[in-house]
């Protein structure tokens, strides 16, 4: 699972997998997910593909939910020092990993 190779890649970082919204699910277990890998979220981010391409009412109907996220992620930050996010960091990306 991705949690277990980030705490691999990172030993000294904690991860924590998180419970689906009703509590009875854990996305870090599932199979689904299990298909994620460090590797193809390097690769995505790297080549920015799969591309993924949405009508215009999909996206309107997405924005509502994803601002209100933004605004919870945005009340945390200032909440300790978490960091850069990895991706505005090249230099700390393994270049093994997509074999650059």
């Amino acid at each position: 699972h991705i949690i277990h190779q980030m705490e691999k890649a990172a030993p000294d970082k904690t991860f924590i997998g998180v419970p689906g919204g009703d509590g009875n699910c854990n996305c870090n277990m599932c199979p689904y997910m299990a298909l994620n890998t460090l590797e193809k979220l390097y690769v995505a981010l790297r080549d920015l593909k799969p591309r993924i391409e949405l009508d215009a009412d999909t996206m309107a109907k997405a924005r509502l939910p994803l601002e209100r996220m933004l605004e919870m992620a945005g009340r945390t930050v200032g909440q300790g020092d978490v960091g850069k996010p990895i991706i505005h960091q090249p230099e700390r990306i393994d270049p093994q990993i997509s074999g650059d």
